[in-house]
């Protein structure tokens, strides 16, 4: 927990922090701002005219959002979007990227000096919409900014006070998504202007398993503000609808206000900036448990159904080699496939993607490939190929050339690397001529010319001999230049001294921050982690990774070394560029960029868990069994591939793996006790009381020693049910709660601020974890049970 004053460092020990309140120091408004000066002496003005007086000043707007919110500042919801399920313990609530925004505009300051926020979560079930949304499918009505800014019949049109902030034509013009509620749903479901604060809270996150990490110590935080409902769903089940409103105006409406029930009882139109549905239905366990509690359930013998690969059929009696050899492809991930040949004959090969189910056998020193013909791999005891690295080599050169910048930028830089060449090679040769001309003075070179100028007849037979004339230049060194002809990748990896020359730390050929260089290592490094390579390529087959599941694998490291040859392969036209090639990106094209020091694995997950947490926690491990001060493994790349699927990169063979719920996302909510029979938690809910200071802070309190309520159930702090449209129910009394939990925790001085609230109600994250074990090569995975 934190006050309201922003910390500046984060606290290491801690996953995430509860601050009361992320207020700018400048809300949305008009200012001025004026300056003066004056000279004093000694305390004493000394400019005795006052001329300097004369204050400047300058006008000043600052703006913030009114009437729409950019999408990318909602980080999640949850419930999620669209799910169903039962969430009848559950406050619904909105987590937003942007944390500053429920206090950026200035509505209202309570009586302790708290800045109230100007949004609120208000959640509707099944006919208390008549007007815009009867049946919770998350409809609103469009308007202008203009239209409620004008009259509307039988309508309480939003109050925007534009002395305080006036709004422009241009904000008239705007559209905005708007939603009618009727007034006395609005008084059942609206929160009080002593809630708000308690409703609203930022939560600062340890983000290190969210995403790549630049480095093990450095820590990455987010701030995430987190807006709740008041309103748990019915446990009887129905659809609902959440919208996040503005209350700008709107605050002496509310229940308890001065205009509560001011006036006709006409509907209130509410500008909502975001909007979801869901539907909680009985006896349907929905959320992050029962997600990946089916990974489990379908993991299969050993958890060898985790692997990604097209299932295995079942165990049959295989008849010969040959079945024995399908069956053996299948098992290694190899899928058939219907392909032509060069001579346009139509037959099947097979096909491998980057990721593998078993590690990859040991390849010995590869030669780089210079066409996709040459990665093929003819199968001449079947009479077909295996199109896995020649696929490769395409991809990648399909990805170089879809890239302009990075053509251009691999051609100059082959240039300057020529260019040094050609230097180095003109001052070795120049230096090798002066020595052996040393060479030869020093051991008689005087005394053998006059023996050739005594002896005419044979000098002049001698250069009357025939000359040998050279032969035609073969084709491939055609396009050589003369200095750099010799120097072909055989030399270099012969001449260990020329090589070691050419490449030398004093000298190098390419200034290691000249930027073509910089680019073109950007690029290889993203396409080695696969960036760009088509989905079809990593998964051939559905069958491989279908709806709701996990799938573990092992990368290929000749899949991917062959990947940058198709890339490297762009722009080859003289012999010298796969010298070139060689010296700058070594054989493999692994250098200069950093080598792996382990095996690649990782994940691909197709869930609701990719889009209903979007920062799922990834945590991979080399021990198979937690202990103190462990590390995770380095994660290369994290990228959500489409809306459901999300692709991990390891460096490294994980002993486990963990997926866990972010800190920003888990919900507030209530328990059940362990035993009891009672299906609807309202009647005997319970919350578990944390501790709010020293060492255990955040850990549950013994609910023997610290129940609450002392009785089970929480219908002492429900309001009682609207009445007219819809009768709206199963509303918390959130000012109630806050104070019956003070008052549990010992403290009785003060009100629970709206972080310790946010402890206090707040769902421990689940996680579920996975270990893998090695046995035969296999990669063998199997899971756990959540854990709190």
């Amino acid at each position: 927990m934190s006050p309201s004053e922003y910390a500046l460092d984060p606290d290491p020990s801690l996953n995430v922090q509860f601050i009361d309140s992320l207020v700018p120091r400048l809300t949305a408004g008009r200012y001025t701002l004026t300056a003066h000066q004056s000279l004093t002496k000694d305390g004493h003005r000394v400019d005795s005219d006052n001329y300097l007086d004369t204050p400047a000043t300058q006008e000043v707007e600052v703006r913030a959002p009114r009437f729409t919110v950019q999408p990318e500042w909602i980080h999640g919801a949850y419930p999620t979007p669209g799910a169903s399920g039962l969430y009848d313990d559950v406050l619904p609530h909105v987590t937003l990227d942007r944390a500053t925004l429920p206090w950026e505009r200035d509505e209202a300051t309570a009586e302790d000096g708290t800045r109230l926020p100007w949004l609120a979560l208000l959640v509707f079930g099944e006919g208390e919409l008549p007007g815009t949304d009867p049946h919770c499918l998350g409809q609103s009505d469009a308007r202008t900014v203009a239209d409620l800014t004008g009259t509307e019949d039988g309508v309480l049109l939003p109050p925007f006070d534009e002395h305080a902030d006036p709004i422009t034509d241009d904000d008239k013009k705007k559209a905005c998504r708007t939603v009618l509620v009727p007034r006395s749903v609005f008084r059942a479901v609206a929160p009080t202007q002593d809630e708000l604060p308690l409703l609203t809270h930022v939560r600062r996150v340890d983000e290190q398993h969210q995403r790549v990490a630049p480095g093990d110590d450095l820590i990455q935080v987010g701030d995430y503000a987190v807006v709740v409902g008041n309103r748990l769903p019915r446990a009887a089940g129905g659809r609902y609808v959440a919208h996040l409103v503005s209350l700008e105006g709107w605050l002496p409406y509310l229940p308890g206000g001065a205009k509560e029930t001011e006036g006709p009882e006409r509907a209130v139109r509410l500008v909502s900036l975001w909007s979801w549905a869901f539907e909680t239905i009985p006896d349907h366990a929905p959320g992050f448990a029962a997600l990946t509690e089916h990974f489990v359930d379908s993991e299969g013998e050993d958890g060898s159904a985790l692997l990604l690969r097209v299932p295995l059929p079942p165990d049959r009696p295989l008849s010969g080699s040959d079945q024995q050899e399908v069956a053996d492809r299948l098992g290694k991930g190899y899928l058939p496939i219907s392909c032509r040949t060069e001579s346009g004959r139509s037959t099947f090969g097979w096909y491998r993607g980057p990721l593998i189910p078993r590690p990859a056998e040991p390849q010995s020193d590869r030669e780089r490939r210079r066409c996709a013909a040459e990665a093929l791999i003819h199968l001449e005891q079947y009479g077909v190929y295996d199109v896995s690295l020649a696929t490769a080599f395409t991809a990648g050169r399909g990805v170089a050339l879809a890239d302009h910048q990075f053509g251009a930028a691999l051609l100059r830089l082959r240039g300057k690397v020529q260019q040094a060449a050609e230097k180095k090679s003109r001052v070795a040769a120049a230096t090798g001529a002066r020595a052996r001309v040393e060479h030869l003075v020093a051991n008689g070179l005087a005394g053998h010319l006059g023996e050739v100028l005594a002896a005419p007849g044979r000098a002049r037979q001698a250069v009357a001999a025939p000359v040998r004339r050279p032969a035609v230049t073969p084709v491939p060194a055609a396009t050589a230049l003369p200095a750099t002809a010799g120097l072909t990748v055989e030399r270099l990896r012969a001449d260990t001294e020329l090589h070691a020359k050419l490449t030398s730390a004093d000298a190098p050929l390419v200034d290691p921050d000249d930027e073509d260089l910089a680019l073109v290592r950007n690029r290889l490094l993203g396409l080695r982690n696969l960036t760009g390579v088509p989905f079809a390529h990593l998964v051939p087959d559905t069958r491989m990774l279908p709806s709701e599941s996990l799938r573990f694998f092992h990368v290929d490291p000749d899949w991917t070394a062959t990947l940058l040859d198709g890339a490297l392969s762009v722009g080859l036209a003289h012999t010298f560029d796969l010298t070139s090639d060689e010296l700058v990106f070594g054989p493999t094209g692994q250098a200069p960029l950093p080598p792996f020091t382990a095996p690649v694995t990782g994940l691909l997950l197709r869930s609701q868990l990719v889009s209903g947490w979007p920062a799922l926690e990834v945590r991979p491990y080399a021990d198979p069994k937690a202990t103190d001060g462990e590390t995770t493994l380095p994660v290369l790349r994290r990228e959500a591939l489409a809306d459901d699927v999300l692709l991990v990169l390891i460096e490294g063979v994980p002993g486990r793996v963990e997926l866990a719920e972010p800190q920003q996302g888990v919900h507030f909510g209530i328990d059940e006790p362990d035993e009891d029979d009672e299906t609807d938690p309202v009647k005997d809910g319970i919350i578990r009381l944390r501790a709010l200071s020293g060492d255990d802070i955040g850990k549950e309190l013994d609910p023997k020693q610290h129940p609450f309520p002392a009785t089970p159930g929480l219908g002492d702090y429900l309001r009682a049910p609207g009445t007219g449209t819809g009768n709206p129910d199963t509303v918390l009394n959130v000012a109630e709660l806050a104070d019956g939990l003070g008052k549990a925790l010992g403290i009785k001085d003060r009100p629970l601020t709206p972080s310790e609230f946010a402890v206090q109600m707040i769902n421990a994250a689940q996680r579920r974890t996975f270990t893998t074990a090695h046995e035969e090569h296999n990669l063998t995975t199997t899971g756990d049970h959540p854990n709190g």
